[in-house]
């Protein structure tokens, strides 16, 4: 009896392994970064090169690369700084939650971003909230802009700023919503 199961312990073994083998082989390919990623991930430096703000193009660094969201997320964001440096209110509020866009008006809005230029931007990092539906999109990019449309806390033509943007899904849409994270970004100047 011990010679019979001997004798299949290493068929037995072979072929665990070859199952391990081929399911971690399909997990890669299911889970390797895709081609509708626009772009390679960008350096994970908040550095722009060249003159101020920078590209307009919204990178992904190494680690928001791997988000299974990061298309969706890189799409909206381009829209949405397309939206403010065209100074175009009506896509603005195409990528924004139904709560943002009805908190802001349309002169209140072009005010706000007559003479602002953004570039450089880096979504640095993306967090899934599950449980609340939502994504935490952590942003780094600059800013240029009149002195007298910067923030009181800060009043320079150019900043360089680090803020968290959460992400909500709406009517199958991802969008940028108004949320507690959104009111801390962390700033400095150019």
């Amino acid at each position: 009896m011990g010679s019979v199961a001997s004798r299949w312990l290493v068929p037995a073994v072979v072929v665990i392994t070859g199952a391990a083998v081929a399911a971690g082989m399909v997990g890669r390919t299911v889970y390797s970064r895709p081609a509708e990623a626009k772009g390679a991930p960008a350096v994970p430096s908040s550095s722009v090169a060249g003159p101020l703000p920078g590209s307009a193009e919204v990178r992904l660094s190494p680690d928001s690369f791997t988000h299974p969201d990061r298309t969706s997320v890189q799409t909206v964001l381009q829209k949405y700084f397309d939206s403010i440096n065209d100074r175009d209110f009506s896509a603005w509020r195409a990528v924004v939650s139904a709560r943002r866009g009805s908190a802001t008006g349309e002169a209140a809005w072009v005010s706000s971003y007559e003479t602002t230029r953004d570039g450089g931007v880096v979504v640095q990092r993306i967090e899934s909230d599950v449980v609340a539906r939502r994504l935490r999109v952590l942003i780094s990019f600059v800013s240029t802009q009149e002195v007298s449309k910067a923030p009181v806390a800060l009043p320079e033509t150019c900043i360089r700023w680090r803020v968290v943007y959460v992400m909500v899904w709406e009517d199958g849409e991802l969008k940028v919503d108004e949320a507690p994270e959104n009111r801390n970004p962390q700033m400095s100047r150019c």
